[in-house]
């Protein structure tokens, strides 16, 4: 049945003599609001439901018109308007308003259905899922995008059933599940490969639903491309083994290996490194990348601070997504063929840097695992460096307690021994012996005072010069009789404070262990007499950092590496000296090793080149 009750009312636009329709008009009611138009205008006029034509079907009527009758009692004009596919009805219906108003209505519904299948029919076809609808014979209804997605035609899909798509296996599984549809139960959904044109498959979900009517069953469904799905949940799934590596990862430099090799083999992001800030604070040191990288760049650079757009990320703390990298001013390499950049900072520690050779390289979900991945690595790196710290406390604390048990030992006994003969025999020359007793136990805590307050700890660093600093610690130990040279001088990026205490080690280990001595120069702050007369110390400048020469006794060669050990000692000393100046060095970043001077003395030499520092 059809309902020609209107609200809101119909609105039709009236073609032919106008004060006919006004006449017409008359005698409607609200339910119809009529409008002459021009016949070359309908076509342009939108919020039209029907058109009514006196007389005869105008030649300028088109398929986009809305629904149309022509009122007439010529049976030429009745003849083509039915032609043209236009409902006609006698003119004589004018003077009868109730039916003419149900005849507008039911052509305006009818047009309004049209309307709303072909908008519908549109919509399905636009969306890139696979619409489709079947029997037991075979399909029945489906969307432009499973032609499409299968390459076939429509004339090929109507002689053919779903199942008649997949093979394999999954064919007489997707059969049982079609079997199994209950239009009582919630739909069925399941995975299976849709072949596509060239040969390969696509892997869909789909979505069944069934429906009896009009005395059959049919099948309606609906078919998702489940591509990006299941490759977002394979990186997912990696990056979550990846996370497991780095927490269990020893050391920043593996956090990085592992961090760069995710990046590499999981997101397919084969330009990446990672570079870490040094101690000076003024380079990004490249620690880990790709082949790809060392492939394109050759040596991979340091990054000066205040130079590059890796640096704005890393004391920005803020992501950088650069398109046209080539082009931004702060681009460290302009000439390489990288067009695209991704930078994430990695907390205090430095910057993760992707890049690629075209431009808008990177897509959302690329830009959003990268993101991941550095946020995973910086949280790994702080366990990594807490770790470490942790370990150099214990070692700490390690030397302290083998220090206490053992080097202080000898003292205590010592002073208890003479004590007891002072007493024992009234002769106080023996308390001479507790006092110097006394003494190397004070020398030795204060040195384990200094390993366990400083460490490798630096503060921040500044341009110093050399020979300055070497003078102010020169005049901070007791060098009776020594004498200090500074050759060749330079300026050093370095804490202050920490470098005056390198120096004021080296200087007491030259001195007290001087060549009348002839003591290990492995000790510093020792007690006794010590005859320095003959000592000259020499501060000089070298090709990549500087050197702290002496012309005492030296270190055997076989023994400079045990020197550099807590407790190395082959007298009295507290064999604290030379580990408390590698601790200066390495909080510096700086390298140390030990050799012979030229004048047979011992030789400091200090690389600080390495970090760029200097």
């Amino acid at each position: 049945m059809v309902t020609t009750v209107m609200d809101p009312p119909v609105r039709v636009a009236c073609v032919g003599a106008s004060e006919e329709w006004a006449a017409i008009g008359r005698d409607l009611d609200e339910r119809v609001r009529l409008r002459s138009v021009p016949p070359e205008e309908v076509g342009a006029i939108s919020g039209i439901d029907c058109v009514l034509c006196l007389g005869s079907l105008p030649a300028e009527h088109a398929a986009g018109w809305p629904p149309t009758i022509v009122l007439t009692d010529d049976e030429a004009d009745a003849r083509t308007a039915r032609a043209a596919g236009v409902r006609v009805i006698p003119k004589e219906v004018v003077r009868r308003p109730e039916t003419l108003i149900a005849q507008i209505g039911t052509a305006a519904e009818r047009g309004a259905a049209t309307t709303r299948d072909d908008l519908a029919s549109t919509v399905i076809d636009t969306v890139t899922d696979v619409i489709y609808a079947f029997d037991e014979e075979g399909f029945i209804h489906w969307n432009d995008r499973l032609a499409e997605v299968t390459g076939l035609d429509d004339a090929e899909l109507a002689s053919m059933h779903p199942v008649d798509l997949v093979s394999g296996e999954d064919t007489d599984r997707i059969a049982a599940l079609i079997a199994d549809c209950d239009p009582d139960d919630l739909p069925v959904t399941t995975e299976a490969e849709l072949p596509r044109p060239d040969g390969r498959s696509t892997p869909y979900e789909f979505t069944n639903s069934r429906l009896d009517a009009d005395r059959r069953t049919v099948v309606c469904g609906i078919g998702r491309d489940v591509t990006e799905y299941r490759r977002t949940v394979w990186t997912l799934e990696r990056l979550l083994e990846t996370t497991r590596e780095l927490m269990v990862a020893e050391g920043r430099s593996d956090v990085a290996d592992v961090t760069v090799a995710a990046a590499d083999r999981v997101l397919g992001l084969t330009h990446t490194g990672i570079h870490f800030v040094d101690a000076a604070g003024k380079h990004l040191e490249p620690v880990a990348y790709t082949d790809t990288v060392e492939d394109s760049l050759g040596t991979v650079p340091a990054l000066v601070r205040g130079e590059c757009l890796a640096w704005e990320v890393f004391e920005s703390g803020e992501d950088g997504i650069f398109e046209g990298v080539h082009e931004e001013a702060g681009a460290h390499n302009p000439e390489t063929h990288l067009r695209s950049e991704m930078i994430f900072p990695l907390g205090s520690h430095g910057v993760l840097i992707i890049a690629a050779d075209s431009l808008d390289a990177f897509d959302d979900a690329e830009v959003y695992f990268a993101k991941l991945l550095a946020a995973t690595a910086t949280v790994a790196l702080d366990r990594a460096t807490h770790e470490s710290e942790l370990e150099a406390k214990n070692a700490r604390l390690e030397e302290f307690v083998g220090v206490v048990s053992h080097d202080l030992r000898n003292p205590l006994n010592v002073a208890e021994g003479a004590l007891s003969l002072a007493t024992e025999t009234g002769d106080l020359d023996h308390l001479e012996q507790v006092n110097r007793s006394h003494r190397r136990i004070r020398e030795i805590i204060e040195g384990l005072l200094v390993l366990a307050r400083e460490g490798r700890a630096v503060g921040e660093t500044r341009p110093v010069i050399l020979g300055t600093v070497a003078e102010e610690a020169w005049a901070n130990v007791e060098t009776e009789g020594a004498t200090l040279v500074i050759g060749e001088d330079r300026t050093v990026h370095a804490d202050r404070n920490r470098l005056t205490q390198l120096f004021e080690n080296a200087f007491r280990n030259s001195v007290e262990h001087g060549p009348t001595r002839g003591q290990n120069p492995a000790d510093s702050g020792d007690s006794g007499a010590h005859d320095s007369a003959a000592v000259t110390v020499t501060v000089e400048a070298t090709p990549d950092g500087f050197a702290i020469v002496d012309d005492g006794p030296g270190i055997p060669e076989s023994e400079r590496e045990a020197a550099l050990e807590p407790g190395y000692s082959t007298d009295e000393g507290t064999g604290f000296g030379l580990v408390i100046i590698q601790n200066i060095a390495e909080g510096h970043g700086w390298g140390l090793s030990l050799a012979c001077g030229e004048a047979g003395g011992l030789r400091i030499e200090i690389t600080t080149d390495a970090n760029g520092a200097g």
